[in-house]
């Protein structure tokens, strides 16, 4: 049992050094949030730098288209425009001031128009009747006394607002009828021009010198413009090759480093579990030799000792009443006590007015006055004759009957011993105390020697299950 002790603490011993040169050794664990981030940002770059190379190879399709046919596209436009320039020219001298005040009111709608959005954008309620309701709620709710002070003052400070808020509202509602008034004015003018195809010839106009300044921008621009889109292209291919590249090496260094620290996580598991091993055995064969320590200690013991002591407990408190019936003959008044305790003189063990004497369950009672005097209303001589005669009735009573604490018979029981149950039999009880007490001590020694001899089985039976278990672990 004690060789294999010192194995398994030296095994203990020597994995924590193992354990601490591999953690010198420990490699940085890669950070799969920043290499995500990290990929991420270069995805975002090569998407970026795509979109650019489509956009660029689509310019570069359009510019072959830009040379022959802009020339002609270009003539057929000027003129269509010329002639609608020399239909408009005719149609303002027959009613200049007609078109004169559609262009203004045009105008003068689309500049109002964008100023009332940009107020209404900015209120917070849309009609006067709404913020009224909102008025009249909040100074209800002042009114009504129920409110905290600071939600008074809040409210209060918002009923101003609401009313330069109202003002606003009136505004825009005054600025809609201006807007409508010249709406209504500009719908006339197009009722009156409706007979004429003024609008579409300026619709066909403004259309056509757009596509006229489109085509001239584009032509003009058309070979300086694919000879900047050559060069962005081969710029584009040069950073797409730069990015792909950058983004391999990472994702090679990070396999790399994560191929290593996985290794050295395994290896680190491994050591934390050989250690954990060894440490729970040596706490089993501790525990082991604790509990084997223990056993020993239990079969020193002396086999029987309880049983002894309870005999020798019985045989003194039996001893009492003995005493007590052996001082028979005392005075009426000693007779009397001796009924009822055993005399501290006659039994050196016990004593029945001592609480450190007297069983479990049982309690020393004194006689009262009343026990020890009897009056009947009759002369001294005959009154004293009574008196005895009832003193030796009660003896004889007491004497017969013995009455046992139930834990003292309880004691009895656990000896095999008969429970006396009057004065007489306590001489047998006392007998058969001694006669058991001494089958105790005769089975003593062979008996503490038979306990030990078990005990030394069961923990030679546990050392043979530990070094089985010890070696099933290493």
């Amino acid at each position: 049992m004690g060789e294999m002790a010192p194995d398994s603490t030296a095994q203990i011993s020597s994995e924590p050094r193992t354990t601490a040169s591999a953690e010198k050794a420990r490699p940085l664990r890669p950070n799969i949030e920043q290499h995500k981030k990290q990929l991420a940002e270069f995805d975002t770059k090569i998407a970026n730098l795509r979109k650019e190379q489509d956009e660029v190879r689509r310019g570069l399709g359009e510019s072959n288209t830009r040379r022959g046919p802009y020339a002609e596209e270009r003539n057929k436009l000027v003129a269509s425009l010329q002639e609608i320039r020399t239909e408009q020219n005719n149609l303002r001298k027959s009613r200049g001031k007609v078109f004169d005040r559609q262009a203004s009111l045009t105008a003068s709608i689309r500049k109002k128009t964008a100023e009332l959005k940009a107020q209404q954008s900015k209120l917070t309620y849309k009609s006067i009747e709404e913020i009224d309701r909102e008025i009249t709620k909040k100074e209800k709710q002042i009114e009504s006394g129920q409110l905290k002070i600071v939600e008074e003052r809040r409210l209060a400070s918002e009923i101003p607002s609401l009313r330069r808020a109202k003002k606003l509202v009136e505004q825009v509602a005054t600025a809609q009828k201006a807007i409508d008034q010249e709406v209504a004015e500009l719908a006339k003018i197009d009722a009156e021009l409706g007979d004429t195809n003024a609008q579409a010839l300026g619709d066909e106009h403004e259309r056509l010198q757009n596509e006229l300044d489109g085509l001239r921008a584009s032509q003009d621009v058309g070979q300086k413009q694919r000879d900047s889109l050559l060069s962005k292209r081969a710029r584009i291919m040069k950073e797409l090759d730069s990015a792909w590249d950058e983004k391999r090496a990472l994702q090679d260094e990070h396999r790399k480093n994560n191929n290593a620290f996985y290794h050295w996580q395994q290896e680190e598991r491994k050591l934390r579990a050989l250690k954990e091993k060894g440490e729970r055995v040596q706490r089993q064969r501790e525990e082991r030799l604790a509990v084997a320590q223990a056993r020993r200690e239990e079969a020193e013991v002396p086999a029987f000792q309880d049983e002894i002591n309870t005999c020798n407990t019985l045989i003194a408190y039996l001893g009492g009443f003995v005493s007590s019936t052996a001082n028979g003959g005392r005075s009426e008044g000693s007779r009397s006590e001796n009924n009822t305790r055993p005399s501290s003189a006659a039994s050196s063990t016990r004593e029945t007015d001592s609480s450190e004497h007297v069983p479990a369950g049982m309690v020393a009672v004194k006689k009262t006055g009343g026990e020890e005097s009897y009056f009947a209303g009759t002369s001294d001589k005959s009154r004293k004759k009574h008196n005895q005669r009832k003193d030796s009735r009660a003896i004889g009573t007491k004497a017969d009957v013995l009455k046992l604490p139930l834990v003292v018979a309880e004691q009895f029981l656990e000896l095999r011993v008969d429970i006396p149950t009057n004065t007489i039999g306590i001489a047998a009880a006392l007998k058969s105390l001694a006669v058991r007490k001494q089958q105790f001590i005769d089975q003593q020694p062979k008996a503490t020697e038979e306990k030990k001899r078990k005990v030394e089985e069961e923990i030679s039976k546990l050392m043979s299950e530990m070094n089985v278990d010890e070696k099933i672990a290493a």
